[in-house]
């Protein structure tokens, strides 16, 4: 009866959201309500009282009584009702209508949603003291880069963190594309006389921004030049005007940077690495269905106040810009929102200006399926139809209601009532059902194939209620991913549970899913798996028909799995079900696990129990069925699991499967012994044994807990000698050498740290490390390379020296020492100095320089590149007072030719 009772509850709720969607207030009272539900009107008043009462809906104290649901107006208006009664619908919209202004970030659209975790971002970016750090925005045109940077400055000066007299000051980067020089003139400022034009000294926009927030945008059009003047400024926050290099002009301002290119491609190497926070902005079609119906009534509610008129649009029209991929994003749905607007506008002669598909710009109208439109029904729908409707509430209800479920007997049926209910309220709101037509008919599609291998059967009603559950889901990617997020641990939990318990309603439903992941391009996370395998439960349940059933019941983790999952592939069909059974269990728990699966699948006709120990005789005892013929197979191994599947496929009866699996029962053997070494990973560092332990260190913390391979370090000078990589490869499996320069050892393969480092290493790891590892220990291992592998923690390992100052100093001389040579290193060669040289400048600070000079006659041959790299490498060896030797300017020069 309770079921009973909060679904009407929910029913009338979705009434009254309908009826407020269309401005029809004044049919939300219990007399209309009684009527759409065909119930009596004391009931549904009751109801509505019960509503009323759990501060779901509001009154209207007229005559009748209206009531309206709280939430609908709260997400409607962005504000919280003071009241829970109201004299009028006047006295409600006197209120709604004083709403407050909406401050920085609360003005844009998504701001709790898909742009949640970005906003977070900027506020933590612009607050961190002194004066913030600067970001760039990186998006496809047309994504709101610039929208948010204002609002990025409006939230610095609401908070305090800047001035209000402070200016936001922005610069089009592309509008100086072509003259760079009046670009740094505006932006430095000049002096009088700086160049022709200079009339008058000029002060710059970094002078005018000062305190407040400098917006460069497009900002891939400043060529090197401009980048590299730029750098200094934001080192230090000094510069100097044009025409005057005397004096030093300083400027304390929060910088933001935008950009439609690749930063990584379009930006110098040494202006990205003073970004530290990139953000990526999503386009439109990445904002999800609701975000964009939101963004089409924002455009339209302007509109409709800039023309003075009431806005009706088709629903053709409706339609049209919401499944349209507009490739310049909100810029182009505002263009063309405002070109629909002005070609409406232009026929009208009324109070209201109605929007239809021939309003729309040419390249919208041009992807008219004319066919399908004269087959819909043409009605104009006001702007509140845009709205979507507030669900987020009831989503996570239902979702959180299934993670609360008990794990017990009851679970199937509670499960699949908790699932129908929320699928009834899914259908109930008709407003949906023309969207997913294409996917239901792909469904049936799916479950046509399935159904009959598998022996289920779906009605079309139930394959409408899924569709639309997918569709829905689509609409709230972000709101349903923060709460999978929020509930990680225990969507992972049922996930298990549903696996374990029901195994083959899951893999049916993986099936599924794995159809509409690739063929539909549905996004389709683990709890919709979790749904989909629920629904699976259902449909088996009322399938009624008779099955051939096949278990795979073994001890030990997952040798039941593996063997049926075997099986099953090799054999392209779903036939085995497994059970994995603990070593220590005795065969009543055996004999119990398999009556707990027969009574859940029911409608045995055929049953087939392969196990892998036991008394055959006392499990068939202890079985509680006698509907079904059984046949028990023990010892089981692959080979016999393809042999009944094989049996089973061509529909044999249980007596010639079995005397087809005795004719091959026949054991063959062979034996090979063989001698295994034991696999290593050799670290050896031109740099020396210190730093040849310290990435010894590293890449031990990144592999599996459960990995056999073993690291050693060893002397750089010492491995390339013949007879010591000999002895290492007769008494080792040499997996590789990693280090900071190529050994060149034929016998040996190498990884450089660098690749490690610029992530261009991980098809060597997955080729070397492959055959040592499972694929979940090279999952973990890949993983744990990427975190442990960057620049920053390596850094952070390999020197005692304070590692920013110290790359610092690093990258400004290898940038010198390429200036010199007039050659541009690869990216793997530059992060390769940059190692090597940090550690270099360690030992050399410590007194632990490298004293072997493999070649007598390098200072002869390349005097001229010794005093390059000391030219180069002047400030290093002032600020830590040091000497280069020529030994190390060796290696150096090792580095380089091998670029």
């Amino acid at each position: 009866m309770n079921d009973e009772v909060i679904s009407l509850k929910e029913k009338i709720m979705l009434l009254i959201n309908g009826r407020m969607d269309q401005n029809s207030y004044e049919e939300c009272q219990s007399i209309q309500l009684s009527k759409e539900l065909k119930l009596s009107r004391n009931q549904v008043t009751r109801l509505l009282n019960e509503l009323f009462n759990d501060k779901k809906l509001i009154k209207i104290k007229t005559s009748p009584v209206l009531y309206l649901s709280r939430g609908s107006l709260e997400s409607k208006y962005k504000k919280k009702l003071s009241s829970d009664e109201y004299k009028s619908l006047d006295e409600l919209e006197a209120e709604l209508n004083n709403q407050t202004e909406l401050k920085n970030f609360e003005k844009l659209i998504g701001s709790n949603e898909s742009m949640y975790q970005i906003v977070e971002k900027i506020k933590a970016t612009v607050s961190y003291p002194p004066v913030g750090l600067p970001m760039l925005f990186y998006g496809p045109t047309g994504t709101g880069k610039s929208f948010m940077a204002k609002l990025t400055y409006e939230y610095c000066v609401d908070t305090g963190l800047i001035d209000a007299s402070k200016n936001f000051v922005q610069v089009n980067c592309s509008e100086y594309a072509n003259n760079p020089e009046l670009l740094t003139a505006n932006l430095f400022g000049y002096k009088k006389g700086a160049f022709t034009g200079a009339e008058s000294d000029n002060l710059g926009l970094l002078h005018f921004a000062d305190g407040g927030v400098l917006f460069l945008d497009e900002v891939h059009c400043l060529n090197a030049e401009c980048q590299e003047k730029l750098f200094l400024y934001m080192d230090q926050g000094i510069y100097h005007l044009v025409g005057d290099n005397n004096k030093w002009y300083k400027s304390k301002c929060r910088i933001i940077f935008a950009t439609t290119e690749v930063p990584q491609k379009a930006l110098l190497k040494t202006f990205l690495r003073r970004i530290p926070v990139i953000l990526t902005i999503p386009s439109l079609a990445q904002r999800g269905e609701n975000e964009k119906l939101e963004l089409m009534y924002s455009f339209l509610k302007n509109e409709e106040k800039r023309v003075g008129k009431t806005i009706l649009i088709s629903s053709n029209v409706y339609e049209l810009l919401l499944n349209h991929t507009f490739v310049g994003n909100i810029g182009e749905l505002t263009n063309t929102i405002q070109a629909s607007c002005v070609s409406a506008l232009y026929k009208s002669n009324s109070d209201t200006l109605e929007i239809h598909a021939y309003d729309l710009p040419d390249s919208i109208r041009n992807s008219i399926d004319v066919s399908s439109m004269i087959m819909k029904k043409h009605k104009l729908v006001s702007l509140n139809t845009l709205l979507p409707v507030s669900d987020q509430g009831i989503i996570k209800d239902f979702y959180q209601s299934l993670i609360n479920l008990k794990r017990d007997q009851s679970f199937a049926v509670n499960a699949q009532n908790t699932v129908d209910r929320y699928f009834e309220k899914l259908i109930f709101n008709d407003n949906r059902a023309d969207s997913i037509d294409y996917l239901t008919n792909y469904l049936e599609k799916i479950f046509n194939n399935i159904t009959e291998h598998y022996g289920f059967r779906t009605s079309h009603n139930e394959l409408i209620a899924l569709a639309t559950y997918v569709s829905e889901f689509s609409k709230n990617t972000y709101l349903t991913n923060n709460w999978i997020n929020e509930n990680y641990d225990e969507v992972k939990n049922l996930k298990k549970y549903l696996k374990l318990e029901f195994h083959r309603e899951y893999e049916i439903g993986q099936e599924v899913s794995h159809y509409l992941k690739n063929n539909m391009n549905q996004d389709i996370d683990e709890f919709v798996e979790c749904i989909i395998c629920i629904c699976m439960i259902k449909y088996f349940a009322h399938s009624g028909e008779d099955l051939t059933i096949a278990v795979i019941i073994a001890h030990g983790y997952s040798t039941a799995s593996s063997i049926a999952e075997a099986a099953n592939r090799m054999l392209n069909s779903y036939i085995f079900d497994a059970i994995d059974m603990p070593l220590d269990v005795d065969v009543q728990i055996i004999t119990r696990k398999i009556n707990d699966y027969i009574a859940h699948v029911g409608n045995i006709s055929k049953l087939y129990l392969l196990v892998d120990m036991g008394s055959l005789e006392e499990i068939y005892q202890g079985l509680d069925t006698s509907n079904a013929d059984i046949a028990l197979v023990n010892n089981i191994n692959t080979k016999c699991a393809l042999e009944i599947g094989q049996g089973i496929k061509l529909n044999k009866t249980v007596t010639e499967v079995i005397d087809s699996i005795l004719k091959e029962n026949i054991y063959k053997t062979h034996i090979e012994l063989k001698k295994k070494k034991d696999p290593i990973v050799i670290c050896s560092c031109a740099s020396g044994v210190g730093t040849a332990n310290k990435i010894k260190e590293i890449l031990f913390n990144s592999l599996p807990e459960d990995s056999n391979l073993k690291i050693i370090t060893y002397d750089y000078p010492a491995l390339i000698r013949k007879q010591v990589c000999d002895q290492l490869m007769n008494d080792y499996e040499v997996v590789c050498v990693i280090g900071t320069l190529d050994p060149n050892i034929e016998s040996m393969k190498y990884i450089g740290i660098q690749e490690l480092i610029i992530n261009e290493g991980q098809n060597a790891i997955e080729v070397y490390f492959g055959k040592y590892m499972t694929q979940a220990q090279m999952e973990v291992f890949e993983k744990n390379i990427l975190r442990n592998f960057t620049l920053s923690n390596v850094m952070n390992n390999l020197t005692i020296l304070n590692p920013d100052k110290l790359l610092e100093h690093v990258a400004k001389a290898i940038d010198h020492l390429q200036n010199i040579l007039h050659k541009r290193f690869k990216n793997r060669t530059c992060f390769g100095l940059y190692v090597h040289i940090c550690c270099l400048v360690e030992r050399l600070v410590t007194r632990q320089a490298i004293s072997n000079f493999t070649d007598q006659d390098f200072k002869e041959k390349h005097q001229e590149f010794i005093d390059q790299v000391n030219i180069s490498m002047k400030e290093v060896k002032t600020y830590y007072n040091v000497e280069i030797p020529d030994e190390e300017i060796e290696y150096i020069y090792n580095y380089i030719i091998n670029d």
